[in-house]
């Protein structure tokens, strides 16, 4: 009997036998899109995606089972997400932007690090992007400015 492991929340949990993942896709804790791994296995597979598992989650209908499942976001995608839009927001309120860029940088490229390196699939990658994408803009935006400012105060000063 194989003993699996299973991803939850982005969390590895297990080993556990058989039977007792049968229990859990019966109780609806874990569906036919949960990653799970065993020895033996190259990589984490969703479950239907395993030769073991694959007809035992057909239904009647020919369906896979379907419960509640997600891939949850990681955390520093969504603080980078946050960041890029607050950087967007501030500079053109108080132009005080640069506050929150350089943490939509810092947090956007460890998500991506993350979000690569994780042993189960995790989602954010968009949002990491996207959060760099403008907490990048934000501080180019930073820098086109001041050197608008100090050309304006050579050519003033030269005249």
């Amino acid at each position: 009997m194989a003993m699996w492991h299973y991803g939850v929340e982005g969390r590895s949990k297990g080993p556990v036998e058989d039977d007792e993942l049968r229990a859990m896709l019966a109780a609806r804790l874990i569906d036919h899109r949960t990653y799970v791994w065993r020895e033996g296995m190259e990589m984490w597979l969703p479950l239907a995606e395993t030769p073991e598992w694959k007809d035992q989650l057909v239904s009647a209908g020919g369906r896979a089972m379907n419960a509640p499942g997600v891939v949850p976001n990681h955390g520093y995608a969504v603080t980078s997400l946050c960041c890029g839009i607050g950087s967007l927001v501030l500079i053109f309120t108080c132009m005080i932007g640069f506050l929150a860029a350089i943490p939509g940088v810092v947090f956007g490229h460890m998500a991506l690090r993350e979000i690569q390196r994780h042993p189960l699939p995790m989602g954010g990658r968009g949002m990491a992007i996207a959060g760099l994408i403008m907490s990048y803009l934000t501080l180019s935006l930073y820098v086109i400015g001041g050197l608008i400012f100090v050309f304006v105060l050579v050519t003033q000063g030269t005249r």
